[in-house]
């Protein structure tokens, strides 16, 4: 039997209050249950954001520990029945008080956690008249690219920055059979106005998967603004959802249908060359 998921994206404005996101993140996630939602997902630093990287550090936990954040999720995937994908939350790394993952943690309706991916890009830029980021300064990457299933359909797990590197999306579809691409993000206004649109059509047309990304949105603080427009895009590119501004949430039911249908049409995986080519 093909799969079917009606699955919500969560716009926020985090702010360097852990109580007050996680109180929006309350609102938000029995909002999107209440609009029958069975997988949600929430934007990257959906607990904590901060001016500097290292603010974040003293909400970091540990996944084997029931913190304020794990077990905030942990309660909300209970009390909705549904799948919860927190987008990106600083877990502790033992023996290094000054670094966090950055990572997205995938909660069952049971409240079990049954995956984590730890963002393997990390954002050390100067932006071209905006601000110099520096992600590594309080952040190590991973070094893993997740799948899971959720009710059948296999989700490939990604943030934010991992969008400009078509790569790991390949690993996910190709090697791992994605068929779903999560992408929680806080992209910056200034380069989320250049290039938000095109990457994440990109990433749903070149490998013919469903995209779902979960955005910052707004002022968080006087030196950083996010993009916004979470979106929802199929697996031909159209984009069937999406929230420029504000708080809030969009849904859309994906489909196992169309997904087949789109790769039967036009069948790219099975055409596509694999480099280095075989000798």
């Amino acid at each position: 039997m093909s799969w079917r998921l009606p699955t919500a994206a969560v716009q926020m404005t985090a702010i360097a209050d852990l109580d007050a996101n996680l109180a929006v993140v309350r609102k938000l996630v029995a909002e999107a249950a209440e609009g029958g939602a069975r997988l949600v997902l929430l934007p990257e630093c959906f607990p904590f954001l901060g001016i500097k990287e290292g603010d974040k550090m003293p909400v970091a936990e540990s996944l084997e520990e029931d913190g304020p954040v794990r077990s905030t999720l942990a309660a909300l995937a209970r009390k909705h029945d549904v799948w919860l994908v927190g987008g990106g939350m600083p877990e502790k790394i033992p023996g290094d008080p000054k670094r966090a993952y950055n990572t997205a943690v995938v909660v069952d309706p049971k409240g079990e956690l049954r995956a984590r991916y730890r963002k393997i890009h990390l954002f050390d830029v100067d932006i071209p008249g905006g601000a110099v980021l520096r992600e590594s300064d309080a952040t190590a990457p991973g070094d893993q690219a997740v799948v899971v299933e959720i009710d059948g359909a296999k989700v490939g797990l990604s943030i934010c920055y991992d969008l400009r590197f078509p790569e790991l999306y390949r690993e996910l579809v190709i090697n791992q059979g994605a068929e779903v691409l999560l992408l929680p993000a806080a992209f910056t206004a200034h380069t989320g106005r250049a290039h938000w649109h095109i990457l994440l059509r990109s990433r749903a047309i070149e490998n013919q998967a469903w995209v779902v990304a979960a955005a910052q949105a707004d002022q968080h603080n006087e030196k950083r603004a996010s993009f916004g427009h979470s979106m929802i895009v199929d697996p031909w590119g159209t984009v069937l959802a999406e929230r420029p501004t504000g708080v809030g949430v969009i849904s859309a039911v994906l489909d196992q249908e169309t997904l087949a249908m789109r790769r039967q049409q036009m069948p790219c995986q099975r055409h596509a060359v694999r480099w280095p080519r075989d000798r």
